[in-house]
Protein backbone atom coordinates (compact mmCIF):
# COMPACT_ATOMS: atom_id res chain seq x y z
CA UNK A 1 0.00 0.00 0.00
CA UNK A 2 1.08 3.57 -0.62
CA UNK A 3 0.56 6.03 2.24
CA UNK A 4 0.74 9.81 2.11
CA UNK A 5 2.62 10.80 5.29
CA UNK A 6 2.42 14.44 6.33
CA UNK A 7 2.28 16.84 9.26
CA UNK A 8 2.34 20.39 10.59
CA UNK A 9 -0.30 21.82 8.25
CA UNK A 10 -1.01 24.73 10.60
CA UNK A 11 -4.32 25.73 8.99
CA UNK A 12 -2.68 26.45 5.63
CA UNK A 13 -5.41 25.14 3.35
CA UNK A 14 -3.67 26.25 0.17
CA UNK A 15 -0.65 24.09 0.97
CA UNK A 16 -2.74 21.17 2.24
CA UNK A 17 -4.79 21.02 -0.95
CA UNK A 18 -1.60 20.94 -3.01
CA UNK A 19 -0.11 18.13 -0.93
CA UNK A 20 -3.28 16.01 -1.00
CA UNK A 21 -3.43 16.41 -4.79
CA UNK A 22 0.28 15.59 -5.14
CA UNK A 23 -0.20 12.49 -3.01
CA UNK A 24 -3.09 11.29 -5.14
CA UNK A 25 -1.02 11.90 -8.27
CA UNK A 26 1.60 9.58 -6.82
CA UNK A 27 -0.83 6.81 -5.97
CA UNK A 28 -1.62 7.44 -2.29
CA UNK A 29 -4.23 5.03 -0.94
CA UNK A 30 -3.92 5.71 2.79
CA UNK A 31 -3.13 8.82 4.84
CA UNK A 32 -0.91 9.16 7.93
CA UNK A 33 -0.95 12.54 9.68
CA UNK A 34 1.43 13.43 12.53
CA UNK A 35 -0.37 16.42 14.06
CA UNK A 36 -0.62 20.22 14.22
CA UNK A 37 -3.45 20.60 11.75
CA UNK A 38 -4.37 23.92 13.37
CA UNK A 39 -2.59 27.00 14.74
CA UNK A 40 -0.98 29.97 12.95
CA UNK A 41 -2.99 29.71 9.72
CA UNK A 42 -6.33 31.21 8.68
CA UNK A 43 -8.36 28.11 7.72
CA UNK A 44 -8.45 25.57 10.56
CA UNK A 45 -12.03 24.42 9.96
CA UNK A 46 -11.47 24.01 6.25
CA UNK A 47 -8.37 21.87 6.91
CA UNK A 48 -10.33 19.68 9.30
CA UNK A 49 -13.03 19.34 6.65
CA UNK A 50 -10.42 17.97 4.22
CA UNK A 51 -9.45 15.18 6.61
CA UNK A 52 -12.90 14.27 7.92
CA UNK A 53 -13.95 12.25 4.84
CA UNK A 54 -10.67 10.35 4.92
CA UNK A 55 -11.30 9.47 8.57
CA UNK A 56 -14.89 8.45 7.86
CA UNK A 57 -13.72 6.17 5.03
CA UNK A 58 -11.18 4.50 7.31
CA UNK A 59 -8.29 5.80 5.19
CA UNK A 60 -6.73 8.13 7.79
CA UNK A 61 -4.68 7.48 10.92
CA UNK A 62 -3.55 10.54 12.85
CA UNK A 63 -2.26 11.94 16.11
CA UNK A 64 -2.66 15.31 17.81
CA UNK A 65 0.10 17.88 17.89
CA UNK A 66 0.87 20.38 20.62
CA UNK A 67 -1.41 22.94 18.97
CA UNK A 68 -4.38 20.60 19.24
CA UNK A 69 -3.42 19.89 22.84
CA UNK A 70 -3.32 23.61 23.64
CA UNK A 71 -6.81 24.13 22.21
CA UNK A 72 -7.99 21.14 24.26
CA UNK A 73 -6.54 22.72 27.40
CA UNK A 74 -4.14 19.83 28.00
CA UNK A 75 -0.84 21.74 27.94
CA UNK A 76 0.41 24.84 29.72
CA UNK A 77 0.33 27.88 27.37
CA UNK A 78 3.39 29.38 29.08
CA UNK A 79 6.18 29.81 26.56
CA UNK A 80 3.98 29.72 23.47
CA UNK A 81 4.49 32.58 21.02
CA UNK A 82 1.90 35.35 20.49
CA UNK A 83 1.36 33.91 17.00
CA UNK A 84 0.33 30.56 18.48
CA UNK A 85 -1.70 31.97 21.36
CA UNK A 86 -3.71 34.50 19.35
CA UNK A 87 -4.53 32.15 16.48
CA UNK A 88 -5.37 29.23 18.75
CA UNK A 89 -7.66 31.33 20.94
CA UNK A 90 -9.54 32.32 17.79
CA UNK A 91 -9.54 28.69 16.60
CA UNK A 92 -10.97 27.54 19.92
CA UNK A 93 -13.93 29.85 19.41
CA UNK A 94 -14.53 28.44 15.94
CA UNK A 95 -14.47 24.88 17.26
CA UNK A 96 -17.01 25.70 19.97
CA UNK A 97 -19.51 26.50 17.21
CA UNK A 98 -18.66 23.50 15.01
CA UNK A 99 -19.36 20.22 16.87
CA UNK A 100 -18.09 17.96 14.12
CA UNK A 101 -14.74 19.74 13.83
CA UNK A 102 -14.45 19.94 17.61
CA UNK A 103 -15.09 16.21 17.91
CA UNK A 104 -12.36 15.54 15.37
CA UNK A 105 -9.84 17.52 17.41
CA UNK A 106 -10.99 15.94 20.69
CA UNK A 107 -10.73 12.43 19.25
CA UNK A 108 -7.02 12.56 18.45
CA UNK A 109 -4.54 10.52 20.50
CA UNK A 110 -0.90 11.17 21.37
CA UNK A 111 0.50 8.08 19.65
CA UNK A 112 -1.11 5.62 17.26
CA UNK A 113 -0.15 2.32 15.69
CA UNK A 114 -1.55 2.59 12.17
CA UNK A 115 -1.06 -1.14 11.68
CA UNK A 116 1.17 -3.69 13.34
CA UNK A 117 4.37 -2.00 12.17
CA UNK A 118 3.72 1.73 11.53
CA UNK A 119 3.65 4.15 14.46
CA UNK A 120 2.78 7.86 14.54
CA UNK A 121 3.56 10.53 17.10
CA UNK A 122 3.92 14.28 16.95
CA UNK A 123 7.01 14.75 19.06
CA UNK A 124 8.17 11.55 20.79
CA UNK A 125 7.25 7.89 21.01
CA UNK A 126 9.03 7.60 24.36
CA UNK A 127 7.13 10.57 25.87
CA UNK A 128 4.29 11.55 23.53
CA UNK A 129 2.85 14.98 24.24
CA UNK A 130 6.08 16.21 25.83
CA UNK A 131 6.61 18.85 23.08
CA UNK A 132 10.30 17.94 22.96
CA UNK A 133 12.07 18.65 19.66
CA UNK A 134 14.09 15.84 18.10
CA UNK A 135 17.28 17.44 16.81
CA UNK A 136 20.10 15.17 17.92
CA UNK A 137 21.26 11.61 17.30
CA UNK A 138 21.20 10.95 21.06
CA UNK A 139 17.40 11.26 21.08
CA UNK A 140 17.07 8.81 18.19
CA UNK A 141 18.65 6.01 20.24
CA UNK A 142 15.85 6.04 22.83
CA UNK A 143 13.11 6.59 20.24
CA UNK A 144 14.27 3.65 18.16
CA UNK A 145 14.58 1.49 21.27
CA UNK A 146 10.97 2.35 22.13
CA UNK A 147 9.89 1.51 18.58
CA UNK A 148 11.68 -1.83 18.82
CA UNK A 149 10.03 -2.55 22.19
CA UNK A 150 6.63 -1.89 20.60
CA UNK A 151 7.52 -4.25 17.74
CA UNK A 152 7.18 -1.52 15.15
CA UNK A 153 9.22 -1.01 12.01
CA UNK A 154 8.89 2.73 11.41
CA UNK A 155 7.68 5.70 13.44
CA UNK A 156 6.89 9.01 11.78
CA UNK A 157 6.94 12.27 13.72
CA UNK A 158 6.50 16.00 13.13
CA UNK A 159 6.93 19.10 15.34
CA UNK A 160 10.40 20.07 14.07
CA UNK A 161 9.18 21.06 10.55
CA UNK A 162 12.27 19.27 9.24
CA UNK A 163 12.71 16.08 7.23
CA UNK A 164 15.08 13.75 9.02
CA UNK A 165 15.59 9.98 9.19
CA UNK A 166 17.57 7.75 11.53
CA UNK A 167 17.83 4.03 10.81
CA UNK A 168 18.64 1.26 13.27
CA UNK A 169 20.27 -2.00 12.26
CA UNK A 170 22.45 -4.49 14.09
CA UNK A 171 25.49 -2.46 13.04
CA UNK A 172 24.21 0.69 14.77
CA UNK A 173 22.22 3.87 14.12
CA UNK A 174 22.71 5.87 10.94
CA UNK A 175 21.47 9.36 10.04
CA UNK A 176 20.18 8.79 6.51
CA UNK A 177 20.36 11.38 3.71
CA UNK A 178 16.96 12.83 2.74
CA UNK A 179 17.24 14.50 -0.70
CA UNK A 180 13.78 15.50 -1.92
CA UNK A 181 12.13 15.29 -5.32
CA UNK A 182 11.09 18.86 -6.15
CA UNK A 183 9.69 18.47 -9.65
CA UNK A 184 7.00 16.35 -11.20
CA UNK A 185 7.16 12.57 -11.07
CA UNK A 186 8.39 10.05 -8.55
CA UNK A 187 11.33 10.29 -6.17
CA UNK A 188 14.17 8.46 -7.96
CA UNK A 189 16.14 7.98 -4.73
CA UNK A 190 13.73 6.79 -2.02
CA UNK A 191 14.92 5.81 1.43
CA UNK A 192 14.96 2.00 1.50
CA UNK A 193 14.08 0.23 4.73
CA UNK A 194 15.08 -3.43 4.93
CA UNK A 195 13.00 -5.85 6.97
CA UNK A 196 15.69 -6.04 9.66
CA UNK A 197 15.95 -2.24 10.04
CA UNK A 198 13.91 0.27 12.06
CA UNK A 199 13.34 3.92 11.18
CA UNK A 200 12.54 7.12 13.08
CA UNK A 201 11.48 9.66 10.42
CA UNK A 202 10.50 13.34 10.54
CA UNK A 203 7.96 14.30 7.89
CA UNK A 204 8.84 17.97 7.41
CA UNK A 205 5.93 20.44 7.23
CA UNK A 206 3.05 21.07 4.86
CA UNK A 207 2.00 24.52 6.02
CA UNK A 208 5.16 26.12 7.45
CA UNK A 209 8.09 24.31 5.82
CA UNK A 210 11.65 25.36 6.61
CA UNK A 211 13.32 24.46 3.30
CA UNK A 212 14.85 27.35 1.35
CA UNK A 213 12.01 27.71 -1.16
CA UNK A 214 9.27 27.10 1.45
CA UNK A 215 7.85 24.26 -0.64
CA UNK A 216 5.25 22.09 1.10
CA UNK A 217 6.76 18.79 2.24
CA UNK A 218 5.43 15.25 2.48
CA UNK A 219 6.46 11.61 2.26
CA UNK A 220 5.07 8.53 0.56
CA UNK A 221 5.54 5.21 2.35
CA UNK A 222 5.32 2.20 0.05
CA UNK A 223 5.17 -1.11 1.95
CA UNK A 224 4.26 -3.23 -1.06
CA UNK A 225 7.51 -5.19 -0.86
CA UNK A 226 7.68 -6.56 2.67
CA UNK A 227 11.41 -7.20 2.33
CA UNK A 228 12.21 -3.57 1.49
CA UNK A 229 9.88 -0.67 2.22
CA UNK A 230 10.41 2.60 0.40
CA UNK A 231 10.01 6.12 1.76
CA UNK A 232 9.75 8.72 -1.00
CA UNK A 233 10.51 12.36 -0.13
CA UNK A 234 8.84 15.31 -1.83
CA UNK A 235 8.65 19.10 -1.88
CA UNK A 236 5.93 20.77 -3.96
CA UNK A 237 5.31 24.38 -4.78
CA UNK A 238 1.99 25.97 -3.88
CA UNK A 239 0.64 29.54 -4.34
CA UNK A 240 2.24 31.11 -1.30
CA UNK A 241 0.95 34.59 -2.10
CA UNK A 242 -2.59 33.22 -2.03
CA UNK A 243 -1.89 31.87 1.45
CA UNK A 244 -0.57 35.26 2.57
CA UNK A 245 -3.65 37.01 1.23
CA UNK A 246 -5.86 34.65 3.22
CA UNK A 247 -3.83 35.30 6.38
CA UNK A 248 -4.32 39.06 6.03
CA UNK A 249 -8.00 38.75 5.09
CA UNK A 250 -8.98 36.37 7.88
CA UNK A 251 -6.51 36.83 10.70
CA UNK A 252 -6.30 40.56 10.14
CA UNK A 253 -9.78 40.81 11.69
CA UNK A 254 -8.94 38.82 14.84
CA UNK A 255 -5.20 39.09 15.53
CA UNK A 256 -2.74 41.90 16.04
CA UNK A 257 -1.00 43.30 12.98
CA UNK A 258 2.42 42.19 14.23
CA UNK A 259 1.18 38.60 14.52
CA UNK A 260 -0.40 38.66 11.06
CA UNK A 261 2.71 40.01 9.36
CA UNK A 262 5.03 37.61 11.14
CA UNK A 263 2.95 34.63 10.00
CA UNK A 264 3.01 36.01 6.45
CA UNK A 265 6.82 36.17 6.59
CA UNK A 266 6.92 32.51 7.63
CA UNK A 267 4.94 31.38 4.58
Amino acid sequence: MRYLVFGDVHANLTALDRVLAAGRERGAEGYLFVGDLIGYGPEPLECIERLLPLQEQGDLAWVVGNHELLVRGEVDPTGYSPEALETLEWTKGLLEHNPQANQFVESGMLAVCANNLIWLTHDSLVAPGSSEYHRSARNAKSELACLRFNKGRVCFYGHTHTMRAELWSESGIMLAPMPTQTGEGMDPHPLRLKDDELAWIGTGSVGLPTNRERRAEFLILDDTDAAQWKVEKYEVEYPRETARIRVREVLGRVCSQDVVEKICRWL
